[in-house]
């Protein structure tokens, strides 16, 4: 399942009724686009094939308020539409043929599945074993295993098909957010001189994560100082960020025969690049192997998980709206009582 995953058929939503027990905390929404708020929501059960989860940790993620907007309509929905895609905890029981997991296994993934509404900002999760989720390695913290799944396997994912040699150079713009946050030490990791494109107030952090340089993306002229300094442009580039107008115009910044990679769908297959270079979308598909592989990415160059700062549930519905405003900077985690 992609990300944004395929259309199936439309159902009827799941009305909420206010006397259903028992009950857990959760953010969610009643209606598409509405402000999300914490509610009393009915507690899941899992269905066959499903674990259920009782959440420690959660990874906020921008496309989280893009789903309670109703962004996979015509998808089936359910209501109170529970937002979050990315999560940590322990399984508390399993639904008949769950073959991989077992109450008591500490586990982590991308929990998206139909009916969308059953996300991860909730005290209990339902999640099927089949898509993204692995067990969590003993020395990853619930804090860290929440924050990769799916900005990590975006920057796994869109790394793998840059495919960049040792000693290239690889521009990421919007490098301050989730997937940047991996991105930019991975490829540090193998070898690839990054650039990292963002605001001023995140340079310490990119350069810590291992940048070789640093770019204030807010400057009208940055793309003419980049080309000072790489006069044969630049190997590859990672935008988090353009739209297709702004990605177009940024793929002129490669040598010829690079490629750029856009996890916003900037890319317009119809209209390609002119000039000798390959340009594509990240769409991202989950799994466990790419699960595990992302971690023992992270594993193998000790790659630090960046995160910027741990909420509680009450503090998420807000949170959620700068993060929907861009505001936002790194990786947030909402954190559940253990």
């Amino acid at each position: 399942m992609t990300l944004a995953g395929s259309l199936s058929g439309s159902l009827p939503p799941v009305s909420y009724r206010p006397d259903m027990t028992p009950s857990v905390q959760a953010v969610a929404v009643l209606q598409f686009g509405e402000p999300p708020s914490v509610m009393e929501v009915p507690a899941p059960m899992p269905g066959p094939g499903e674990l259920l989860v009782r959440m420690t940790a959660v990874g906020m993620n921008p496309y989280d308020a893009k789903i309670l907007d109703g962004i996979l309509r015509p998808r089936p929905h359910v209501f109170p539409l529970i937002a979050g895609v990315d999560g940590a905890g322990v399984v508390t029981s399993v639904g008949e043929g769950v073959r991989r997991f077992r109450a008591g296994d500490r586990v982590f993934g991308q929990f998206l599945h139909d009916p969308v509404g059953t996300g991860t900002y909730a005290e209990l999760a339902p999640v099927p074993e089949r898509i993204g989720v692995a067990r969590v390695p003993a020395e990853v913290t619930d804090a860290e295993a929440a924050a990769i799944p799916t900005a990590g396997m975006t920057a796994r994912d869109a790394l793998d098909r840059l495919a960049l040699r040792p000693g290239a150079t690889l521009l990421v713009v919007g490098a301050s957010g989730g997937i940047g946050s991996f991105a930019v030490p991975f490829a540090v990791a193998e070898g690839v001189h990054v650039i990292a494109a963002a605001r001023p107030r995140s340079f310490d952090r990119l350069r810590a994560l291992g940048a070789g340089e640093t770019v204030d993306v807010s400057a009208p002229d940055w793309e003419e100082g980049l080309l000072r300094g790489h006069p044969g442009g630049v190997d590859g580039l990672l935008d988090l960020m353009s739209d297709r107008e702004r990605f177009a115009r940024r793929i002129s910044l490669l040598r010829i025969g690079g490629r750029a990679a856009t996890t916003v769908y900037a890319a317009d297959p119809e209209h390609p690049p002119s000039h000798s270079v390959e340009a594509f979308n990240i769409d991202l598909q989950p799994s466990a192997p790419l699960l595990e592989r992302t971690v023992g990415t992270i594993q193998r160059h000790r790659t630090p998980v960046s995160i910027e700062r741990s909420i509680g549930l009450a503090e998420a519905p807000a949170a959620l709206v700068e993060i929907r405003a861009g505001r936002a900077v790194g990786k947030s985690i909402i954190r559940f009582p253990e």
